[in-house]
């Protein structure tokens, strides 16, 4: 029987058994109704309702059936199959449609664990050429510079090779640590950190960056990672992948929304498929309640807009007091 027949057959139900109950009965009211037959009135309405809560309560059982089998799904390794019920074909659809979120949350969460774990190895892939080729080769080439001071012809000259390249590795040591944690950020705030990150950007690649950057609000440390992290994705997939010339930087806030946005005129998405970076970035923005957008340019280019609604914020990424 289907949720509206059962809700049909409960209420003439009811109906029903309040007009027998009037027809079985010789019971006459008068006027002014006396003490008894008001009493006899109220206990007739009493036997109805109880029939009919009872009746309501037997019908919807498929219902609360099934709203306990969601209730008691502990989390979403564990989530079976909600069972449908064949006494109520209605809530078949309820059901399949339940099933199928719990499969596409776990496809969801697959993927974003796929995507996490080659977005780590890369980074220490990354790390580890960086310290083999840049900063292993030049201490190895500063150790044999030492050595060779011993053999006694120009110790000056190997000595200052010696600490130029020790300098060289040092600052590629710190340039490894701002990759990893961007001092910049803490120190000076979220616009001093995405302008540094825009000079840097701009003389390591030669792409033109404009910047349109203004005071936000305090977002807190992991939200304004956030940002500058998408920031940096966007800058870095706009001269490697779209072989842009120019982009535009800006970091806007309206009342309580934040809206970072970097806009290029190059290739554009041109039907490409999303990589680690981009998954990155869609993840980064979830973990703190924002939205992404990642579009077409109407005039040419890819453009990319960060939201943040300062009231979404996760608790942990709120500023402190």
């Amino acid at each position: 029987m289907s949720l509206q027949q059962r809700v049909w057959a409960t209420v003439s139900g009811a109906f029903l058994s309040m007009n027998l109950l009037i027809v079985a009965t010789p019971l006459t009211v008068s006027w002014p109704p006396k003490p008894w037959e008001i009493a006899c009135s109220l206990t007739g309405v009493i036997i109805v309702s109880i029939i009919s809560w009872r009746a309501i309560e037997r019908g919807f059982a498929p219902v609360q059936k099934v709203a306990r089998q969601i209730a008691e799904t502990p989390n979403l390794d564990d989530a079976a199959p909600i069972q449908a019920v064949p006494e109520m074909p209605d809530l078949d659809s309820i059901v399949d449609a339940h099933n199928n979120l719990v499969e596409r949350l776990r496809s969801q969460r697959r993927a974003t664990l796929t995507a996490l774990i080659e977005g780590q190895e890369l980074e220490r892939a990354r790390l580890s050429r960086e310290l083999h080729d840049q900063i292993g080769q030049t201490l190895t080439y500063a150790l044999l510079l030492l050595q060779s001071i011993q053999d006694g012809a120009d110790q000056e000259q190997k000595v200052a090779m010696a600490q130029e390249a020790v300098r060289t590795s040092l600052q590629e040591v710190r340039g490894l640590a701002a990759d990893l944690r961007p001092s910049v950020l803490s120190d000076l705030g979220l616009v001093a950190a995405l302008t540094s990150l825009a000079t840097a950007h701009a003389e390591a690649t030669g792409v033109v960056v404009r910047r349109d950057l203004q005071p936000v609000p305090d977002l807190g440390w992991a939200a304004e990672l956030v940002v500058y992290r998408i920031a940096q994705e966007a800058l870095t997939n706009s001269a490697k992948h779209a072989q842009a010339s120019t982009v535009t930087l800006s970091l806007h806030c309206d009342q309580d929304t934040v809206r970072l946005v970097i806009a290029d005129d190059g290739r554009g998405l041109q039907g490409s498929t999303p990589g680690t970076g981009l998954a990155s970035m869609h993840d980064r923005a979830r973990s703190i309640n924002a939205q992404l957008t990642i579009t077409d340019n109407p005039g040419g280019g890819t453009r990319v807009e960060l939201r943040i609604d300062r009231g979404t914020l996760p608790h942990d990424s709120l500023p402190e007091d």
